[in-house]
């Protein structure tokens, strides 16, 4: 089902909130997002990541919930894809802003596992990558460890989502950088406008 437990473990910790939530729940909510997987191999999967120290486990009866750890350190694409869904509310315009945002930044095509990765689900406004800009994006990914299967596609944006991009990215580096003590929170309507 998963080529790469990189990507199973992004998945379920980007979806885990962090109260926790018990194997049924998570069970149900991977469900929703069109992964199919027993629940006994849930079990068993979120036991070894607890294991492993990147979740929680504790009973709370009759069952036991999972929650990440407090020393989990978010990704890359864990970034991008809350920050995108804390900015966008339509799926698709999540997904391409996403899109849009790593395409920059990785200075390439993007994979559809990476918006997965990010947590993503909806259909991002782009083309299909040419095939030497998908093996670019295949090569580079696989030597950040990350496995490219053959029916992973390559996108390249097509959409207009300059101002939603730039919002996201600078609150990528605010999150990424810790500078969220010195940022105001109100907003400056003039640099949103232009």
């Amino acid at each position: 089902m998963f080529e790469n437990d990189k990507e199973l473990k992004s998945l379920i910790l980007n979806n885990l909130p962090d109260d926790g939530m018990s194997i049924s729940a998570l069970s149900r909510l991977l469900n929703d997002k069109g992964i199919k997987m027993h629940r006994l191999e849930l079990s068993g999967y979120l036991k070894a990541l607890s294991d492993l120290g990147i979740l929680r486990e504790r009973e709370v009866k009759p069952s036991k919930v999972f929650s990440p750890t407090q020393s989990k350190k978010k990704s890359l694409y864990d970034f991008v894809g809350e920050i995108v869904r804390r900015e966008e509310e339509d799926e698709d315009k999540r997904a391409s802003v996403a899109l849009l945002v790593m395409s920059k930044l990785f200075r390439r095509a993007v994979m559809d596992r990476e918006l997965r990765i990010c947590g993503l689900n909806g259909m991002p406004a782009s083309r299909r990558a040419t095939e030497k800009e998908r093996a670019d994006a295949a090569s580079v990914l696989s030597k950040a460890g990350i496995k490219v299967g053959g029916s992973d596609i390559a996108l390249v944006p097509t959409g207009n989502f300059s101002p939603a991009c730039n919002r996201v990215v600078f609150d990528l580096l605010i999150e990424m950088a810790g500078l969220r003590p010195f940022v105001s929170e109100t907003k400056q309507k003039t640099l949103e406008e232009g």
